[in-house]
Protein backbone atom coordinates (compact mmCIF):
# COMPACT_ATOMS: atom_id res chain seq x y z
CA UNK A 1 0.00 0.00 0.00
CA UNK A 2 2.74 2.49 0.92
CA UNK A 3 6.51 2.47 0.89
CA UNK A 4 9.12 4.15 3.04
CA UNK A 5 11.94 6.08 1.40
CA UNK A 6 14.43 7.52 3.86
CA UNK A 7 17.26 8.41 1.50
CA UNK A 8 16.39 12.10 1.33
CA UNK A 9 15.16 12.93 4.81
CA UNK A 10 16.97 10.74 7.32
CA UNK A 11 20.46 9.83 8.44
CA UNK A 12 23.00 7.32 7.20
CA UNK A 13 22.79 3.54 7.43
CA UNK A 14 25.43 3.52 10.15
CA UNK A 15 23.09 5.46 12.44
CA UNK A 16 19.54 4.78 11.23
CA UNK A 17 16.73 6.83 12.80
CA UNK A 18 14.38 5.06 15.18
CA UNK A 19 11.07 6.06 16.65
CA UNK A 20 12.06 4.83 20.09
CA UNK A 21 15.55 6.30 20.27
CA UNK A 22 16.43 7.41 23.80
CA UNK A 23 18.25 10.52 22.57
CA UNK A 24 15.51 11.57 20.14
CA UNK A 25 14.78 14.83 21.96
CA UNK A 26 18.28 16.23 21.55
CA UNK A 27 18.75 14.90 18.01
CA UNK A 28 15.39 16.18 16.77
CA UNK A 29 16.00 19.66 18.11
CA UNK A 30 19.00 19.80 15.83
CA UNK A 31 17.08 18.56 12.83
CA UNK A 32 13.91 20.61 12.69
CA UNK A 33 12.73 24.16 13.24
CA UNK A 34 10.75 25.45 16.20
CA UNK A 35 7.36 24.56 14.73
CA UNK A 36 7.63 20.87 15.47
CA UNK A 37 8.62 21.27 19.09
CA UNK A 38 4.97 22.14 19.80
CA UNK A 39 3.94 18.48 19.55
CA UNK A 40 4.47 15.49 21.82
CA UNK A 41 3.85 11.84 20.96
CA UNK A 42 2.17 9.43 23.36
CA UNK A 43 4.17 6.33 22.44
CA UNK A 44 2.31 3.67 24.35
CA UNK A 45 2.02 0.00 23.41
CA UNK A 46 -0.92 0.47 21.06
CA UNK A 47 0.86 3.29 19.22
CA UNK A 48 3.99 1.17 18.82
CA UNK A 49 1.97 -1.73 17.48
CA UNK A 50 0.29 0.48 14.91
CA UNK A 51 3.59 2.01 13.80
CA UNK A 52 5.03 -1.44 13.21
CA UNK A 53 1.91 -2.52 11.31
CA UNK A 54 2.38 0.51 9.04
CA UNK A 55 5.99 -0.43 8.40
CA UNK A 56 7.05 2.96 9.75
CA UNK A 57 9.25 1.83 12.61
CA UNK A 58 12.22 3.84 11.31
CA UNK A 59 10.43 7.16 10.96
CA UNK A 60 11.86 9.78 13.31
CA UNK A 61 9.16 11.88 14.95
CA UNK A 62 10.55 15.41 15.36
CA UNK A 63 8.96 15.96 18.74
CA UNK A 64 9.24 14.80 22.33
CA UNK A 65 8.02 11.31 23.19
CA UNK A 66 6.27 10.17 26.39
CA UNK A 67 5.08 6.70 27.35
CA UNK A 68 2.13 7.28 29.66
CA UNK A 69 -0.81 9.59 30.30
CA UNK A 70 0.77 11.14 33.38
CA UNK A 71 3.84 12.31 31.49
CA UNK A 72 1.61 13.51 28.67
CA UNK A 73 -0.47 15.66 31.01
CA UNK A 74 2.63 17.25 32.48
CA UNK A 75 4.15 18.07 29.09
CA UNK A 76 3.94 21.66 27.85
CA UNK A 77 3.35 20.88 24.15
CA UNK A 78 0.19 22.30 22.61
CA UNK A 79 -0.49 19.26 20.43
CA UNK A 80 -0.51 15.51 21.00
CA UNK A 81 0.13 12.74 18.48
CA UNK A 82 -1.52 9.55 19.68
CA UNK A 83 -3.56 6.51 18.74
CA UNK A 84 -7.17 6.91 19.86
CA UNK A 85 -10.33 5.21 18.60
CA UNK A 86 -8.09 3.07 16.38
CA UNK A 87 -6.78 6.14 14.53
CA UNK A 88 -3.51 8.02 14.72
CA UNK A 89 -4.44 11.64 15.26
CA UNK A 90 -2.93 15.01 16.03
CA UNK A 91 -5.02 16.65 18.73
CA UNK A 92 -4.71 20.08 20.35
CA UNK A 93 -4.55 19.86 24.12
CA UNK A 94 -6.93 22.78 24.29
CA UNK A 95 -10.15 21.36 22.84
CA UNK A 96 -11.41 24.84 22.04
CA UNK A 97 -8.83 24.92 19.24
CA UNK A 98 -10.81 22.35 17.28
CA UNK A 99 -11.12 18.65 16.63
CA UNK A 100 -8.16 16.30 16.17
CA UNK A 101 -6.56 16.16 12.74
CA UNK A 102 -7.03 12.65 11.37
CA UNK A 103 -7.03 11.05 7.92
CA UNK A 104 -10.29 9.24 7.24
CA UNK A 105 -11.27 8.44 3.65
CA UNK A 106 -14.47 6.60 4.54
CA UNK A 107 -16.49 9.40 6.13
CA UNK A 108 -16.87 13.14 6.31
CA UNK A 109 -16.48 15.53 3.40
CA UNK A 110 -13.74 13.58 1.64
CA UNK A 111 -15.72 10.33 1.89
CA UNK A 112 -18.75 12.06 0.40
CA UNK A 113 -16.73 13.60 -2.43
CA UNK A 114 -15.17 10.25 -3.25
CA UNK A 115 -18.61 8.73 -3.75
CA UNK A 116 -19.78 11.45 -6.14
CA UNK A 117 -18.92 11.96 -9.81
CA UNK A 118 -15.30 12.93 -9.26
CA UNK A 119 -14.91 13.91 -12.90
CA UNK A 120 -16.65 17.14 -11.87
CA UNK A 121 -13.90 17.94 -9.38
CA UNK A 122 -11.83 20.94 -10.50
CA UNK A 123 -8.56 19.12 -9.85
CA UNK A 124 -9.67 16.17 -11.96
CA UNK A 125 -10.65 18.53 -14.79
CA UNK A 126 -7.22 20.16 -14.58
CA UNK A 127 -5.42 16.81 -14.66
CA UNK A 128 -7.39 15.23 -17.51
CA UNK A 129 -7.98 18.33 -19.59
CA UNK A 130 -9.68 17.44 -22.86
CA UNK A 131 -8.33 13.90 -22.82
CA UNK A 132 -11.08 11.89 -21.14
CA UNK A 133 -9.86 8.42 -22.11
CA UNK A 134 -6.22 8.02 -21.09
CA UNK A 135 -5.29 7.36 -17.46
CA UNK A 136 -2.47 9.69 -16.40
CA UNK A 137 0.26 8.84 -13.96
CA UNK A 138 0.30 11.63 -11.38
CA UNK A 139 3.01 12.64 -8.93
CA UNK A 140 1.60 14.50 -5.93
CA UNK A 141 4.65 16.14 -4.38
CA UNK A 142 2.76 17.67 -1.43
CA UNK A 143 0.79 14.74 -0.06
CA UNK A 144 -0.48 16.38 3.11
CA UNK A 145 -3.60 14.60 4.36
CA UNK A 146 -3.98 12.79 1.05
CA UNK A 147 -7.31 14.28 -0.01
CA UNK A 148 -6.20 15.33 -3.49
CA UNK A 149 -4.42 12.04 -4.08
CA UNK A 150 -7.58 10.23 -3.01
CA UNK A 151 -9.80 12.21 -5.39
CA UNK A 152 -7.41 11.55 -8.27
CA UNK A 153 -7.32 7.84 -7.42
CA UNK A 154 -11.13 7.82 -7.39
CA UNK A 155 -10.95 9.23 -10.92
CA UNK A 156 -8.78 6.28 -11.96
CA UNK A 157 -5.37 7.98 -11.90
CA UNK A 158 -2.28 6.15 -10.75
CA UNK A 159 -0.93 8.42 -8.01
CA UNK A 160 2.50 8.49 -6.41
CA UNK A 161 2.28 10.62 -3.29
CA UNK A 162 5.27 12.19 -1.56
CA UNK A 163 5.19 13.62 1.96
CA UNK A 164 8.26 14.95 3.73
CA UNK A 165 6.89 15.72 7.18
CA UNK A 166 7.27 12.57 9.30
CA UNK A 167 4.30 13.56 11.43
CA UNK A 168 1.99 14.11 8.46
CA UNK A 169 3.38 11.00 6.78
CA UNK A 170 2.28 8.90 9.75
CA UNK A 171 -1.20 10.43 9.72
CA UNK A 172 -1.56 9.69 6.01
CA UNK A 173 -0.05 6.21 6.27
CA UNK A 174 -2.53 5.36 8.99
CA UNK A 175 -5.44 6.68 6.94
CA UNK A 176 -4.43 4.53 3.97
CA UNK A 177 -3.88 1.54 6.24
CA UNK A 178 -7.42 1.74 7.58
CA UNK A 179 -8.90 2.48 4.16
CA UNK A 180 -7.22 -0.62 2.74
CA UNK A 181 -9.29 -2.70 5.17
CA UNK A 182 -12.51 -1.23 3.74
CA UNK A 183 -13.81 -3.39 0.89
CA UNK A 184 -15.37 -0.40 -0.88
CA UNK A 185 -12.17 1.65 -0.70
CA UNK A 186 -9.65 -1.07 -1.55
CA UNK A 187 -9.86 -0.55 -5.34
CA UNK A 188 -9.17 3.16 -4.86
CA UNK A 189 -6.36 2.84 -2.34
CA UNK A 190 -4.52 0.43 -4.63
CA UNK A 191 -3.95 3.37 -6.97
CA UNK A 192 -2.02 5.35 -4.32
CA UNK A 193 1.67 4.70 -3.67
CA UNK A 194 2.87 6.72 -0.66
CA UNK A 195 6.53 7.59 -0.07
CA UNK A 196 8.25 9.38 2.79
CA UNK A 197 10.33 11.71 0.67
CA UNK A 198 11.32 15.37 0.25
CA UNK A 199 10.54 16.16 -3.38
CA UNK A 200 12.90 19.16 -3.39
CA UNK A 201 15.91 17.04 -2.43
CA UNK A 202 14.89 13.77 -4.02
CA UNK A 203 17.03 12.24 -6.74
CA UNK A 204 15.72 8.72 -7.07
CA UNK A 205 13.19 6.52 -8.84
CA UNK A 206 10.31 8.35 -7.16
CA UNK A 207 11.06 11.27 -9.50
CA UNK A 208 11.59 9.35 -12.75
CA UNK A 209 10.82 12.00 -15.37
CA UNK A 210 9.88 9.37 -17.95
CA UNK A 211 6.99 8.08 -15.84
CA UNK A 212 4.83 10.98 -14.64
CA UNK A 213 2.43 12.68 -17.02
CA UNK A 214 1.35 15.22 -14.42
CA UNK A 215 3.05 16.66 -11.35
CA UNK A 216 0.67 18.24 -8.84
CA UNK A 217 1.58 20.53 -5.96
CA UNK A 218 -0.50 22.22 -3.28
CA UNK A 219 2.13 24.02 -1.20
CA UNK A 220 1.42 25.73 2.09
CA UNK A 221 2.43 29.26 1.24
CA UNK A 222 3.56 31.71 3.93
CA UNK A 223 0.61 33.38 5.64
CA UNK A 224 -0.21 36.80 4.20
CA UNK A 225 -3.62 37.63 5.69
CA UNK A 226 -5.73 36.52 8.62
CA UNK A 227 -8.13 34.88 6.16
CA UNK A 228 -5.48 32.23 5.52
CA UNK A 229 -6.26 30.78 8.94
CA UNK A 230 -9.99 30.36 8.64
CA UNK A 231 -9.92 26.60 9.12
CA UNK A 232 -8.82 25.40 12.54
CA UNK A 233 -7.16 22.43 10.86
CA UNK A 234 -4.90 24.82 8.97
CA UNK A 235 -4.00 26.53 12.24
CA UNK A 236 -2.76 23.22 13.56
CA UNK A 237 -0.71 22.59 10.44
CA UNK A 238 0.91 26.00 10.41
CA UNK A 239 1.67 25.81 14.12
CA UNK A 240 3.04 22.27 14.11
CA UNK A 241 4.34 21.60 10.60
CA UNK A 242 5.18 25.06 9.32
CA UNK A 243 5.08 26.45 5.79
CA UNK A 244 6.68 25.44 2.50
CA UNK A 245 9.37 28.10 2.27
CA UNK A 246 11.06 26.33 -0.66
CA UNK A 247 8.04 26.47 -2.96
CA UNK A 248 10.07 27.93 -5.84
CA UNK A 249 12.52 25.03 -5.75
CA UNK A 250 9.60 22.62 -5.57
CA UNK A 251 8.06 24.22 -8.66
CA UNK A 252 11.31 23.90 -10.61
CA UNK A 253 11.63 20.26 -9.58
CA UNK A 254 8.07 19.64 -10.74
CA UNK A 255 8.79 21.21 -14.13
CA UNK A 256 11.84 19.00 -14.54
CA UNK A 257 9.84 15.84 -13.85
CA UNK A 258 6.48 16.32 -15.55
CA UNK A 259 6.05 14.92 -19.06
CA UNK A 260 2.88 16.84 -19.93
CA UNK A 261 1.88 19.36 -17.28
CA UNK A 262 2.46 20.81 -13.83
CA UNK A 263 -0.59 21.81 -11.80
CA UNK A 264 -0.32 24.24 -8.88
CA UNK A 265 -3.21 24.85 -6.49
CA UNK A 266 -3.51 28.45 -5.36
CA UNK A 267 -6.01 30.70 -3.57
CA UNK A 268 -8.24 32.12 -6.30
CA UNK A 269 -7.09 35.74 -6.04
CA UNK A 270 -3.41 35.10 -5.31
CA UNK A 271 -0.47 35.75 -7.63
CA UNK A 272 0.95 33.11 -9.93
CA UNK A 273 3.84 31.11 -8.60
CA UNK A 274 7.12 32.85 -9.54
CA UNK A 275 4.86 35.31 -11.38
CA UNK A 276 4.74 32.80 -14.23
CA UNK A 277 1.47 32.92 -16.12
CA UNK A 278 0.05 29.39 -16.57
CA UNK A 279 -1.16 27.96 -19.85
CA UNK A 280 -4.65 28.14 -18.36
CA UNK A 281 -6.41 27.92 -15.00
CA UNK A 282 -9.38 26.00 -13.69
CA UNK A 283 -11.09 28.25 -11.15
CA UNK A 284 -13.48 27.62 -8.29
CA UNK A 285 -15.04 29.91 -5.71
CA UNK A 286 -12.08 30.01 -3.34
CA UNK A 287 -9.20 28.36 -5.17
CA UNK A 288 -7.86 27.71 -8.63
CA UNK A 289 -5.62 25.18 -10.36
CA UNK A 290 -2.94 26.73 -12.56
CA UNK A 291 -1.94 24.40 -15.39
CA UNK A 292 1.54 24.71 -16.92
CA UNK A 293 1.82 22.58 -20.04
CA UNK A 294 5.29 21.31 -20.86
Amino acid sequence: MCSYNSSDVNSSEENPPRLNSQDSKQRDKGLVDGHLINAVCLRDTSFEQRIMALGCGEVVLPCDVVENAGALEAHSARYVLLLENNRIQLAPKDKSMGNPVVVDFSSGTIGFRGRQNVRQELLVKAVFGRDKKSVPNVLDVTGGLGRDSFILACAGCNVTTLERSPLVFLLLSDGLYRAAADIELQPVIQHIDLHFCDAVKADNLALDSSFYDVVYMDPMFPERTKSALVKKEMRVFRDVVGEDMDVNQLFEQARNVARKKVIVKRPRKSAFIQDKKPTYSVEGRSSRFDVYQM
